[in-house]
């Protein structure tokens, strides 16, 4: 399907292309605004009763505390909030935090799941481009942030690198607004026909004010972009974009660097490097379910951290959710446990137990690095990332009384949360305001439909690439 003559493509063409089943499962504003038996969602919430982890130093931890949001903002947090006719969410034995923000996705590829088992196969399904529909970029988004949702990631960063044009492009964007996350659009550099001009950016922030609910914005994502990278980052800064980034191979153009870029993966960083990203305030995406999956090696946060680079412009990313889950908590835990094995440089346990090391990496500060951190590399630490009176109210709720928490109340919440925590712990997602999962359960969402249709959508796929 290509761009109708109005020069968009609604919501019913990229239904229309999935079949009539799809209709069935589709995930809109509407369905998402519901609860089952409530009518339409209330706009005002008391989360009451949890441990709260702010992130917000003014607020700190309150071991018991309370969450006040109204019109998708947090209006009030502490011990004791007063919030008449609000709808009270019991969160007794339960962890409220931000939500998690991830700072690098190819979303795109998520129908790749079970398909790529190692780079190689990763690098040689992306001749799939060719054989995508409009329809499969966005079941494939969609289905992409429904788990994302479901795992307590609030924010997402999207590098669309795979589209071929517009409509393309307008599918994945579309995917995303209507699923409700918050989200950051990864412009390709270069669509199929040539570089992208400043007017093709353009044409994306008009779809996105007008459809962008206030939640997406966008980036351009500049791999390939070969000799016009100096003319597409200036077009990129004439438009005040928050994010230029291209996985790192822009670092081979000094003079142009500044705190927009974004730095992904890094397991390869030379000391030179990790200084020149410190001195230019250039943000970092580690990839730590990813890289060490292909083999290519661990998240360097200690490199980074005793090479200058602040916590607050490092942050993580999911990558390619066909090899590896969106499961923020793994993704921390990572980062942590890579933090030990390079501030110890020892594989000695003894010596190491013996020696008690202060760890440079802490579990709080994996908590940060997972939420306020990756707000300020994105450039949104004004809206979101931390349970700030006056941000946008991205709060999820998790539970410490699942077999493989302990609700003990002088435990330390952050190491459990880092070491133990799973997606299935997550009982409750506020994005904006807005319920998206309540009880463990996706609000107004047909999971086995979304599944079926994302595995409907890779059959055909193969069938289309002749891949057996």
């Amino acid at each position: 399907m290509k761009e109708s003559s109005t020069g968009g493509v609604t919501r019913r063409e990229i239904l229309k292309t999935l079949g009539a089943a799809a209709v069935g499962g589709a995930v809109g504003a509407q369905a998402l605004a519901a609860q089952p038996g409530r009518g339409r969602q209330a706009n005002e919430f008391l989360i009451r009763g949890g441990h709260v982890v702010s992130m917000d130093p003014a607020i700190g931890e309150l071991p018991t505390g309370n969450v006040h949001i109204r019109d998708g903002a947090i209006v009030a947090v502490g011990p004791a909030v007063n919030a008449p006719g609000a709808t009270v969410i019991d969160a007794t034995n339960t962890i409220v935090m931000p939500g998690f923000i991830e700072t690098h996705w190819h979303m795109w590829s998520s129908l790749w799941r079970g398909m790529a088992h190692d780079a190689s196969d990763y690098f040689r399904l992306q001749s799939l481009q060719n054989s995508y529909s409009v329809g499969d970029h966005y079941v494939a988004v969609r289905y992409a942030a429904l788990e994302a949702i479901n795992s307590g990631v609030t924010t997402c960063h999207n590098w669309a690198h795979g589209v071929r044009d517009f409509a393309d492009l307008e599918a994945e964007m579309r995917a995303l607004a209507d699923v409700g996350i918050r989200a950051r659009m990864g412009h390709t550099g270069n669509f199929v026909s040539g570089p992208v001009l400043p007017g093709d950016l353009q044409r994306a922030l008009d779809w996105i004010a007008k459809n962008g609910q206030g939640r997406m914005s966008l980036s351009m994502v500049l791999d390939g972009a070969g000799e016009s990278f100096p003319r597409q980052v200036r077009a990129a800064r004439q438009l005040g974009l928050k994010t230029i980034t291209d996985h790192g191979g822009f670092l081979a153009f000094p003079d142009l660097l500044g705190p927009e870029f974004l730095m992904t993966h890094g397991t390869g960083l030379t000391p030179a490097q990790i200084e020149l990203i410190a001195k230019r305030d250039i943000k970092v995406g580690l990839c730590p379910t990813s890289d060490p999956m292909i083999g290519a090696g661990l998240p360097p946060i200690h490199a980074l951290l005793t090479g200058g680079v602040p916590l607050k412009n490092i942050s993580f990313t999911l990558d390619v959710t066909a090899q590896a889950p969106a499961d923020p908590f793994a993704c921390l835990r990572t980062i942590v446990n890579a933090g030990r094995i390079q501030q110890s440089g020892s594989t000695d346990l003894r010596a190491i137990a013996q020696a008690r090391p202060d760890w440079k990496f802490k579990y709080r500060d994996a908590i940060e690095l997972g939420t306020l951190s990756g707000a300020n590399v994105l450039g949104i630490a004004d809206q979101t990332g931390s349970l700030t009176p006056g941000k946008r109210a991205d709060v999820i709720v998790v539970r410490k009384d699942d077999i493989n928490m302990l609700p003990a109340a002088q435990s330390d919440v952050t190491m459990q949360l880092v070491q133990h925590g799973q997606p299935a712990n997550v009982d409750t997602v506020f994005i904006d305001g807005q319920l998206r999962k309540q009880a463990g359960k996706l609000v107004g969402v047909d999971v086995r439909k979304v599944v079926a249709e994302a595995a409907a959508a890779q059959a055909s796929l193969r069938e289309r690439a002749k891949i057996r």
